[in-house]
């Protein structure tokens, strides 16, 4: 794993799950996805999922162009 904690794998782990379908749809690797939220959630560990989950989202677009 890329520097995520222990305690970070279950954070991961659900926004993975929920971001599943836009990591397909926009044809991303999940590893590389993987390192973009473990990145987010390392940026500001106290922010709540659905904002560290937007934050993965728009960084995965950025990563697009």
């Amino acid at each position: 794993m890329s520097g995520t904690g222990i305690d970070q794998l279950p954070i991961v782990d659900r926004i993975m799950a929920r971001l599943g379908g836009f990591i397909q749809g926009i044809g991303k690797s999940p590893p590389l996805a993987r390192r973009i939220v473990e990145r987010a959630i390392t940026d500001d560990p106290a922010a709540a999922d659905h904002d560290i989950e937007a934050k993965a989202r728009v960084r995965m677009l950025i990563a697009l162009a």
